[in-house]
């Protein structure tokens, strides 16, 4: 089965089940790694508010500090769960100041517990926002108190453990109308040039854009075309192609994703590590 028809049929899962909401299954999203001990702690702080829970992990290695890219993963692997899921999610360069800690509901009835920093920019605008509440319940959270350090393990797991359970959201605490967002640079076509950001740097190294693939088609892009890339200052050319394996191992390519944005990506290597950028760096490509 390939990729798209595997992220298809999980799509056609979370429609079908529109109806019947999830019970106590818990998502977790952080940059804190898996060599210590934290996320062991954030998981033991969900069971011990509901036993009952069931957690499922979209990563734990999002780029140390990098918001953005921490909104852009949230939002894009959160539409594939069902409605009822409760997502813990933390990515935070000023965790333990004043911040606010908040939960977040969806036009699409899931739930987000996590940091009021942007961290939920993507999933206010892919699935709509309901209701946001500031989290001020402190008998929802860990023994009743905060973390200087890490509101994961204090905050966020116990609230979601406690959503998850069917707690009714507005006992966290009061509703809010002014969440905090991330300012989200649009890809734009300007005289035959498209211009965009790198929105996540995957697995491999590829560099997955903000630049719709609408705007290629404008752009006047066709498979087999080459166009000059410019990221981070550093420029490449490349061929525009349908599949990473349309050019020789170790070549450049541009291709439009799974996700219908543009890709920059070396066949068989790390786009990445060859310019040295991460997400957040300008691009820019145009048609040679």
């Amino acid at each position: 089965m390939t990729v798209l028809a595997i992220l298809a049929s999980f799509s056609a899962m979370a429609a079908d089940s529109a109806g019947d909401e999830v019970e106590n299954l818990v998502v977790l999203l952080t940059d804190y790694g898996t060599s210590d001990f934290y996320v062991g702690a954030l998981e033991g702080s969900i069971y011990s508010a509901n036993p009952e829970a069931r957690i499922s992990t979209i990563t734990h290695e999002v780029l140390a500090f990098n918001v953005a890219e921490g909104s852009y993963i949230l939002a894009q692997a959160a539409r594939y769960y069902p409605p009822g899921t409760v997502f813990a999610a933390e990515v935070d360069p000023v965790v333990g100041t004043v911040e606010r800690s908040i939960v977040l509901e969806t036009n699409d009835s899931k739930i987000f517990v996590g940091p009021d920093n942007g961290l939920f920019t993507g999933v206010m605008d892919e699935l709509g926002i309901d209701c946001v509440r500031e989290i001020t319940n402190l008998n929802l959270t860990g023994q009743g108190r905060t973390s200087a350090t890490f509101d994961g393990m204090e905050i966020y797991g116990p609230v979601a453990g406690h959503l998850a359970a069917r707690t009714d959201p507005a006992e966290v605490g009061p509703e809010i109308f002014d969440p905090v967002r991330i300012e989200v640079v649009e890809g734009d076509l300007e005289d035959g040039t498209l211009i965009g950001t790198v929105a996540h740097v995957d697995h491999w190294g590829n560099l997955v854009t903000n630049i719709p693939k609408e705007l290629a088609e404008m752009a006047d892009l066709s498979p087999g075309d080459r166009v000059e890339i410019t990221v981070g200052g550093e420029n490449v050319e490349a061929a525009f192609a349908t599949t990473y394996g349309d050019v020789p191992q170790g070549e450049w390519v541009a291709v439009i994703g799974l996700l219908g944005r543009l890709e920059i990506a070396i066949n068989m290597g790390s786009a990445a590590e060859a310019l040295g950028v991460s997400a957040g760096s300008e691009v820019r490509v145009h048609k040679i």
